[in-house]
């Protein structure tokens, strides 16, 4: 696996298996500040409210959640210094709520090290975060006759590779046997393009007999609602999620304005970066740029904050997005999925995490919280995870500008933090 597509994938289980490096290790790497700030934000239109500068000193009712989160999320950014890889986390930003309750928010390390603080508001790179929107958005156009899930692809690409026999379905599920997109291509390339490579590359599986997490899937799925709705992707997500539900500060990156996400911070070691840098001393590398903000489209260029991601989770998950037959489909895991995590997890000696996924949605097993749906992203300069967890009616979101954040990517501090974020709103 190349370093840009683990940027890229959100639940790629090579990286998320890895477990933290134990031992003795120096702390020598980057530490980052341990200012905290906190917001409350109704929900789900009210704006966020402006940060505090520092760590709170008293607990008013905006501040109590942001106090009772500061151990945990310090102690999460901070956890790998006294590992083999020396490194923190400079950055993380946690919303959290509780049924139609406000959105409770807190900013923990520096957006920019030694330099900016992060603020509850900022806005990050949420990667692979994005294939939530274009999985709702294939199951709306499926309600209203404009696609069939057993649609196959050959409708849109007749030159497609087995296109007589991949369902979208089967690109929802990661279970197409397409080849992974050319990374190299991705922010160069056009989408069609992007598509087309794809096209001209060997199988690796036939239709419907492997689980291989595919960025490319979801690519495809960007260009088959646009053909389907006859609009182009960033309009249709626009104009059916992120208008109605009011994600303020979301949108396409490329596509669409919004406020400046943070550049955040890629993990570099000697002579290496990303997970090539489990289990050695790293550090935080700021990061310019890259072509694969904008150009992962429909699997991973959007743009949104931790309040947005925890509003759209629940309304998702619990919400009208979609009606009832199509959100089960997006969670039920499948079993090819569900098989496969469980032989890596097994292989790893490892209590199980992600327990698979349906068409869109993963599940992780949060001890002292139950079930978690939702999904992760990981792209240059930042690692993140929004999830809706059912049993306590809780969404929570994870956002930090640091790829990989940590050797679990797929589920970057969601054990470490949703439990304690549990506790302080009530649970």
């Amino acid at each position: 696996m190349t370093l840009l597509r683990t940027r890229l994938v959100g639940g790629a289980m090579a990286a998320a298996m890895m477990l933290a490096a134990a031992g003795c290790g120096s702390s020598a790497g980057m530490t980052p500040s341990s200012t905290v700030s906190a917001s409350q934000s109704t929900l789900p239109s009210s704006p966020t409210a402006a940060p505090s500068p520092t760590r709170p000193s008293a607990a008013p009712d905006d501040d109590a959640f942001a106090l009772s989160m500061a151990d945990p999320i310090d102690s999460w950014r901070t956890s790998y210094l006294t590992s083999s890889m020396t490194f923190a986390v400079p950055g993380t930003v946690v919303a959290t709520s509780r049924g139609d309750g406000s959105v409770d928010l807190v900013a923990s390390g520096d957006a920019v090290l030694d330099s900016r603080p992060m603020a509850v508001d900022d806005a990050f790179h949420i990667g692979s975060m994005t294939k939530l929107f274009t999985a709702a958005l294939i199951m709306q156009l499926d309600q209203e006759g404009a696609l069939a899930l057993d649609t196959t692809i050959d409708t849109w690409f007749p030159s497609a590779p087995n296109g007589s026999k991949i369902t979208v379905a089967m690109l929802l599920e990661h279970e197409s046997g397409l080849y992974e997109l050319d990374f190299d291509l991705v922010g160069t390339a056009s989408n069609q393009e992007l598509v087309d490579n794809v096209f001209a590359q060997p199988l690796i599986a036939e239709p419907g007999d492997e689980y291989q997490y595919l960025n490319a899937g979801y690519i495809i799925l960007g260009r088959i609602a646009e053909e389907a709705a006859g609009k182009p992707y960033g309009d249709l997500v626009q104009a059916r999620f992120i208008d109605p539900l009011n994600l303020e500060n979301t949108y396409l990156d490329g596509y669409a304005e919004g406020p400046e996400a943070v550049k955040g911070y890629d993990l570099a070691c000697d002579g290496a970066t990303g997970d090539d840098c489990f289990g050695k001393p790293s550090t935080p590398t700021p990061v310019d740029s890259s072509p694969q903000w904008k150009g992962a489209w429909s699997a991973g260029g959007m743009v949104s904050t931790a309040r947005d991601q925890a509003i759209w989770l629940r309304a998702l998950v619990a919400g009208g997005v979609v009606d009832a037959t199509h959100r089960q489909l997006m969670q039920n895991l499948t079993p090819l999925s569900s098989a496969y995590y469980s032989a890596a997890y097994g292989k790893a000696g490892v209590t199980p995490v992600q327990l698979g996924e349906g068409a869109g949605l993963a599940t992780w097993s949060v001890p002292g919280v139950g079930n978690c749906l939702g999904h992760a992203g990981s792209i240059p300069g930042s690692n993140g995870i929004a999830a809706y967890c059912p049993d306590h009616d809780l969404s929570i979101a994870i956002l930090n500008n640091l790829n990989p954040a940590g050797t679990t990517p797929g589920y970057p501090g969601l054990l470490e933090l949703t439990p304690p974020a549990l506790r302080a709103i009530g649970g």
